[in-house]
């Protein structure tokens, strides 16, 4: 029997499992301490994991390296927790696993980011509309502490008159899987839809939906995109495979982490903390899951030029929907600029600098190799794309230096056909 269950309210969450287990500290641990500290995790292991005989093989495993004296070198305690760590997914992969060390008084066990949830936004980083009218989120963490539904609410009506939406999850690492629901729940029809499948040890398995209230407006028909990592884990993890899996996004970037279960964190003394998995989460429909696996990518390509790989395959979308000649135009030319971007021309350094100067008031320099544009003196600067030896992109504006009347002029070229000639003076 499955069990239709929509809140979730669960101590643990699909947390995140990539924060740095090193802080500094200049307390010691013994080998007493270290042997305790041990057997309460071997004795957790074999209670409480999500699957029983690789709990008790993990726990084995720890007690062989125990004994073996493999942690009797270790007298800092956080990088004791380091290494136990690294061997508590030695026998499954599991990177939900881990121990970390959390000295008293330095803020909840399982720390690595702010305690207040507000001073990173709930995980809401960047956004912004980019040319050609493309909706770009990133969120860096599912945050999900009270007040994260206002904040989520804020940003999508940002991207509500976006004919595209992008969202960058590849520096996410997790977090709460409610908050997760709640995103892409935005962008799946308001009857509630199966989403995954959470089975606990020894209980009947729970069957999640998508949220049919959202803060937010719906956007069930917006071409959406979905930038993944490897360092995309757990709840991000989640959030792509539930649009893969519903056909609603397409996934742009390389395989996520595979870190597939949600996770508990307990106790263990002398200030170490635990984390383990304690349900294994499978695809609504088709039970697939995602741990060790990760979540393949629709368009796989290297995670530097996801975003602009989206964005000229979104601006292509847009495109091929329909629009007036002046903006097939502008669009044509932001396609040409990102994919530029992704295999940019090779220009010379010394044929940059050749083109540096001021034109009539606009401002050409090179910057680490760059060269660079301001639209006067004293405005801001914006890199150029080189799309051949003399000509450049910004935007939908085209740039070419042009010497052949025996000196400098830059050629300012609109998409929607004005023109002007610029000459370098002294």
């Amino acid at each position: 029997m499955t069990t239709i269950f929509r809140p979730l309210r669960l101590a643990a969450v699909l947390t995140c499992v990539l924060a740095p287990a090193l802080r500094a500290q200049t307390a010691t641990i013994t080998r007493a301490t270290q042997t305790s500290v041990i057997n309460s995790v071997i004795d957790r292991m074999a209670s409480s994991y999500i699957d029983a005989d690789t709990g008790r093989l993990i726990g084995d495993h720890l007690r062989a390296r125990l004994n073996a004296s493999a942690y009797a070198s270790l007298s800092n305690p956080a990088q004791f927790a380091d290494v136990v760590s690294n061997d508590l997914r030695a026998i499954n992969g599991d990177l939900h696993l881990g121990l970390r060390y959390t000295p008293e008084g330095q803020g909840a066990p399982g720390g690595g980011g702010p305690s207040n949830p507000r001073l990173i936004n709930y995980g809401i980083g960047r956004v912004e509309i980019l040319d050609g009218n493309v909706g770009y989120l990133e969120i860096t963490g599912f945050a999900g502490a009270p007040g994260y539904e206002e904040v989520v609410g804020d940003a999508m009506r940002l991207l509500a008159r976006t004919d595209a939406v992008i969202i960058d999850v590849r520096r996410n690492g997790g977090g709460s899987g409610e908050m997760s629901h709640l995103v892409f729940s935005h962008f799946l029809p308001m009857i509630p839809v199966p989403t995954i499948r959470v089975q606990r040890r020894g209980a009947e398995p729970v069957l999640r939906t998508s949220v049919a209230t959202v803060p937010g407006p719906r956007r069930t028909d917006v071409p959406l995109y979905v930038l993944t990592s490897q360092g995309t884990a757990s709840a991000a993890e989640e959030f792509s495979f539930v649009l893969k899996n519903r056909r609603r996004a397409t996934i742009v970037g390389s395989r996520t982490a595979g870190a597939g279960h949600m996770v508990n964190s307990v106790p263990v003394g002398s200030g170490f903390v635990l984390s383990f998995s304690i349900t294994r989460v499978t695809d609504a429909e088709s039970k697939k899951e995602w741990e060790r696996v990760g979540v393949l990518p629709d368009v796989d390509v290297p995670t530097e030029q996801a975003l602009d790989a989206a964005y000229a395959a979104a601006l292509r979308t847009i495109t091929d929907k329909g629009t007036d000649d002046l903006r097939s135009r502008q669009l044509a030319r932001l396609i040409e600029v990102a994919d530029a971007r992704r295999k940019p021309a090779t220009v010379d350094l010394s044929r940059l600098a050749a083109y540096t100067g001021n034109y009539e008031g606009r401002v050409v320099s090179v910057v680490n190799g760059t060269l660079m544009y301001g639209r006067r003196d004293g405005a801001l600067r914006e890199p150029l794309v080189p799309l051949g030896a003399n000509t450049f992109g910004l935007g939908a504006l085209r740039l070419t230096f042009d010497d052949s009347k025996g000196a400098m002029h830059l050629i300012l070229r609109q998409a929607n056909g004005t023109e002007i000639t610029l000459k370098r003076g002294p």
